[in-house]
């Protein structure tokens, strides 16, 4: 069977691959996915030691990144530009929605990605490619990885000296009032 225009498949099948801004614009809808490239890698530490192997001792997760090939044709834009609702938010032509990556891009802005496997909650696009042939001149095929962002929150923390074990070393820096230099009797600079 034929496969249905990604916007009119999201629509009726109830799949929905996108691109959606954090902080609340207008998601991208992609017409087509080609391909879904998911990388996930864990990093296991080596310390060297002085004689023998390398002791491991911690695996750290690192943020996983995703490639994807999206494809977006000017020939059925106007059908699933009025399906998403992007029509009335002036992407319309397939290098408007390329324009729009860029962008997205160079802000280093935060989105929210969702694929055929899996959804991203907080990822940065990395990198754009785009080919341009004879036969793509009205579409656009446009390769994006994005990299999942890790975002955490520090917060500083005071303790009580009295809980301390060690609260000479340890404890937070306290005020030791105004302090002046005073001369000594007897003291003579060589100078």
């Amino acid at each position: 069977m034929p496969s249905l225009p990604y916007s009119l498949e999201a629509l009726l099948l109830g799949r929905s691959r996108s691109i959606e801004p954090l902080d609340g614009g207008d998601a991208i809808v992609p017409d087509v996915t080609i391909s879904e490239v998911h990388d996930d890698e864990v990093t296991v530490t080596q310390h060297p030691v002085d004689t023998g192997a390398a002791i491991s001792d911690h695996a750290i997760v690192q943020p996983a990144s995703v490639t994807c090939v999206f494809g977006w044709s000017d020939s059925s834009r106007a059908l699933n530009s009025a399906l998403d609702g992007s029509i009335l938010k002036g992407m319309q032509t397939s290098k408007d929605v390329y324009d729009r990556l860029v962008e997205l891009k160079n802000q280093r802005a935060l989105l929210r990605l969702s694929t055929g496997k899996r959804k991203y909650p907080s990822v940065v696009i990395t990198k754009l490619k785009v080919s341009t042939t004879v036969d793509t001149e009205s579409a656009a095929i446009i390769e994006v990885t994005f990299q999942e962002v890790f975002l955490v929150a520090a917060k500083t923390v005071s303790l009580a000296a009295i809980r301390q074990k060690n609260p000479r070393k340890t404890a937070s820096k306290t005020s030791g009032g105004s302090r002046s230099a005073v001369p000594v009797d007897g003291y003579r600079s060589e100078a």
